[in-house]
């Protein structure tokens, strides 16, 4: 049963939140959506922790000193395909945690301008720029440019070129920041940050592959100026971090469309950039791609799935690892995929090996063929693999409530987190 106690602690993780409320006790969780559906499997909405929880408990602990008053930041790294690319449910899951108190708004964070690589842009900022530019992606193998953490570059030879950035007022997250990295291959072109009250250059940091600016005033909108000093010179755009030192939740989504776990294998940056952005949480989201196949390979997936996680592991080894498995989705829209329930298998496989948390969506969602359940009442789209904006926020819902649950039994498991909730 859910004590008035336990009721109390939920109500100071959620202040901010209106629409929190618990599901029926004997289900002894807690879902943040308007409606509840019968294929849902709310009462396995959970993170399965490894045996040694150690770094979740560190980054919990971390998560109530902000709560309290504490004046640091915890950094989120997210990764993904479409549906990270699309930042619905991240950017949900963002403002979810950035409203859990009154100092936790944080900043941005990392974002790439995907309008100028032909691609769909999330709606929580506005790219526009001038000159003529190019585009790769990890996702495209013949494509010529060396690519970092996002998958993604834009790139330039014009003599003059620009690339505005707004981060829109009517979003959840923290709007403004005051310094600002540009994630770019070393170049002869002179950069000039501009801000409604700021005309600045930066410093290049070669250990990080970034120009770093610091602005006097923080702001919203950004303009960086791109000037050509040498003839033949050209410009290579890998990333954009949005910073600011306001205590709170940073959360990087990458994601690129069309993404399996090579796509971010092949990117010669990553190890750099990861090691750059510094997570304090990993959340990996990768498989839907790699199963979209009637030759599933699991030993391919199992080898490349492992990479990765070193890979980052070894760029951030403080850093807690949540691994979450694939919705369930349709191969050529008519055909059920039993590819999800291999990779599950292997998702849990690599999170006993390497102490990583797991969210199980897949069974949360209702497991196999699921995805007629959610399409029929327009939760998802008609290709069965990608939701709806609705579909998307419920998925948002459903990990932050997840993460808040986890959240505050570790708090009831730690005598010395407590305090708050006795005095």
């Amino acid at each position: 049963m859910i004590t008035a106690g336990f009721q109390k602690i939920i109500l100071l993780l959620a202040v901010g939140l209106t629409s929190l409320r618990p599901l029926p006790a004997q289900n002894y969780d807690y879902f943040l959506g308007t409606r509840q559906y019968s294929f849902i499997r709310y009462e396995e909405n959970q993170i399965i922790f490894p045996e040694n929880q150690g770094k979740f408990d560190s980054l919990f602990s971390a998560f109530n000193l902000i709560r309290q008053g504490g004046q640091q930041q915890i950094r989120i790294l997210h990764l993904g395909g479409s549906h990270i690319q699309a930042d619905i449910y991240t950017h949900l899951i963002r403002g979810r945690m950035q409203e859990l108190g009154p100092d936790m708004r944080g900043a941005r964070g990392l974002i790439f301008p995907l309008t100028m690589a032909k691609t769909n842009n999330p709606r929580n900022y506005t790219v526009a720029w001038k000159g003529s530019w190019e585009s790769c992606k990890s996702t495209r193998a013949s494509d010529p440019c060396v690519l970092g953490l996002t998958g993604m570059a834009v790139y330039t030879s014009d003599s003059v070129a620009r690339i505005s950035i707004r981060l829109n007022n009517n979003v959840l997250y923290s709007s403004v920041f005051d310094s600002v990295r540009i994630f770019h291959e070393p170049t002869s072109y002179r950069l000039r940050l501009i801000s409604p009250e700021d005309t600045i250059s930066g410093t290049y940091d070669d250990n990080e592959g970034c120009t770093w600016f610091l602005l006097d005033v923080p702001t919203s909108i950004v303009q960086l100026d791109l000037t050509r000093t040498d003839k033949g010179a050209s410009f290579t755009l890998l990333g954009i971090s949005l910073d600011n030192d306001v205590p709170g939740i940073v959360y990087d989504a990458v994601g690129v469309n069309g993404a399996k776990l090579s796509s971010f294998l092949n990117c010669e940056l990553y190890d750099k950039h990861v090691h750059a952005t510094h997570p304090d949480l990993v959340i990996i989201s990768i498989g839907t791609n790699d199963g979209y196949t009637r030759n599933f390979n699991k030993e391919r997936y199992y080898l490349e799935y492992k990479s990765l996680l070193e890979k980052t592991m070894k760029q951030v080894p403080e850093a807690a690892f949540i691994l979450t498995v694939p919705n369930d989705s349709y191969l050529y829209r008519r055909y059920i995929n039993n590819n999800t329930e291999e990779m599950r298998k292997i998702i849990f496989r690599l999170a006993k090996e390497y102490q990583c948390g797991v969210w199980d969506f897949y069974t949360i969602m209702g497991g196999l063929n699921s995805v007629q359940a959610w399409h029929s009442l327009k939760l998802m789209n008609d290709d069965r693999i990608h939701f709806t904006r609705e579909g998307y926020e419920i998925k948002g819902d459903l990990f932050f409530a997840a993460f808040l649950k986890e959240w505050e039994k570790s708090i009831l498991a730690q005598p010395s987190l407590n305090t708050a909730k006795n005095d």
